[in-house]
């Protein structure tokens, strides 16, 4: 089984809620299943990331994924695991209620926060563009606005395309900071949400606040909330320092680590320089050989290969042809044949009144 997931930013292993969701079951499971973080959205069934592959099937989505895991004995997370077993519905109830509270009231602000507001839409659009290959970048996270907009028109009554003054999302804020003073409050100083370990509530929690705390918006309402709930900021730092140490990538540390290795192999660095960060690297895969194989991004997706890129590329440009073809024969820069001229694509009418040159 292999799992495709985005490749993370700001420290998190993954930029998208739903994808660190699913990256927390799989570590509080201990799940031995490949994760990698170079997913292409447009290889998956439903055009968005996380998908699974799991014998010659693909499998979309964090329900799908976690119901085919389940079936297989993978999880979930239980917060005793020496509950009795008269009591295992009850404590399944009991976390499928909070999982329930948290996506009824966060989702709907959250996915508007991200993909409906017009001040953000953009800077998050522009975040997965990132992770995406081209030209899928352009077309894949309309994904995620066209279903915050089955989000609004269904709870809110209004539509993305609607004018500002429309969008009405009272509602959904008061709902959300709502549910973080909740959430807050429930895990008081108590290190998990329910007991003494992680369970599936612990993953969706990590899943939206992770997100909203390092993801910078020029108008993130919630993020400014959970910062002023410094046991929401420590809940997530700590799953993330604990569980996603090696997994959580940072672009700008990554630039400065690239530059500095090349500096090294051009000579730079000191004669033993070569032998030490080749050791360093064979204890660092010694150590990474756990139940959970996470790949560190270089892997690629089994149809982003060289020749699936080299189809996009041809694919890409012949569209882009089509595309200015269309432009220019709607603009009436070029002229189509039409049955009257036999082919020519200039047709001059005869007026029939030449001068007699011999009078």
């Amino acid at each position: 089984m292999e799992i495709f997931v985005y490749r993370g930013e700001w420290g998190l292993p993954s930029i998208d809620y739903e994808c660190n969701r699913l990256l927390a079951y799989l570590k509080f499971c201990n799940a031995k299943v490949t994760v990698n973080f170079n997913g292409n959205p447009f290889s998956s069934p439903n055009g968005m990331l996380p998908y699974m592959i799991a014998d010659g099937k693909k499998i979309a989505g964090y329900g799908r994924i976690v119901e085919h895991l389940s079936a297989t004995g993978i999880g979930p997370p239980m917060a005793n695991k020496t509950v009795d077993v008269g009591d295992v519905t009850l404590h399944a109830t009991r976390i499928n209620g909070h999982m329930q509270y948290v996506q009824e009231n966060l989702h709907p602000y959250f996915m508007y926060m991200l993909w409906g507001d017009p001040k953000n839409v953009d800077t998050t659009r522009t975040v997965y563009a990132k992770r995406i290959p081209i030209p899928f970048n352009f077309y894949c996270p309309r994904k995620y606005v066209l279903r915050t907009n089955d989000i609004t028109q269904s709870l809110a009554g209004f539509s993305l395309e609607d004018s500002i003054e429309f969008h009405d999302v009272s509602e959904f804020q008061h709902n959300a900071k709502t549910c973080l003073n909740w959430i807050a409050t429930k895990l008081d100083d108590n290190r998990w949400f329910v007991g003494d370990s992680p369970t599936e509530v612990d993953g969706i929690l990590y899943g939206y606040l992770s997100v909203l705390l390092k993801l910078t918006l020029p108008n993130n309402v919630l993020q400014n909330h959970i910062r002023q709930c410094p046991k929401l900021m420590q809940y997530v730092e700590r799953i993330t320092a604990t569980y996603f140490a090696k997994e959580g990538y940072n672009s700008f540390t990554a630039s400065k680590s690239s530059n500095s290795s090349e500096q090294k192999s051009s000579g730079t660095g000191t004669p033993n320089d070569g032998n030490s960060s080749s050791s360093s690297g064979e204890q660092s895969e010694k150590k990474s050989g756990n139940d959970t194989k996470f790949h560190t991004g270089h892997q690629q997706d089994p149809d982003d290969g060289p020749k699936e890129r080299r189809k996009r590329y041809i694919l890409s440009g012949l569209v882009a042809a089509v595309a200015m073809v269309g432009f220019a024969v709607l603009n009436g820069i070029v002229t189509l044949p039409s049955e009257g001229n036999h082919g020519n694509f200039i047709h001059y009418d005869d007026p029939g009144d030449y001068d007699d040159d011999d009078n």
